[in-house]
């Protein structure tokens, strides 16, 4: 079995009057325990394609899927303000914000 080397939690409000979602994130190194969290434009499909940009990507951008444990959680809409309140704002596209944001997060 591999070892587990991170968690990426995609969490996400119910949709509100007008069908709106909110979205975030909660990345883990389960190496140093670090965490890192941010709230995102975008949806699910941003938080997921994290992955592709973090280092150990081989040249067509997949990772060692087997060593990284990914969740998704819908909230009720309060319980996620509650969660997120306080989180920063990490952007919206996985590649050139989101991914950047965990590593400068993670070297900090």
């Amino acid at each position: 079995m591999p070892k587990i080397k991170a968690i990426l939690d995609c969490i996400n409000s119910e949709s509100d009057g007008s069908g709106n979602r909110y979205w975030a994130f909660r990345y883990t190194d389960c190496e140093t325990g670090k965490q890192v969290v941010g709230n995102i434009s975008g949806g699910e499909s941003n938080i997921s394609a994290i992955l592709r940009y973090m280092p150990g990507t081989n040249k067509d951008g997949f990772t060692d899927w087997d060593s990284v444990y990914y969740t998704r959680h819908e909230m009720k809409k309060r319980e996620f303000r509650t969660l997120t309140a306080d989180w920063p704002y990490a952007g919206c596209r996985p590649d050139d914000e989101l991914a950047p944001f965990i590593l400068k997060a993670l070297a900090a």
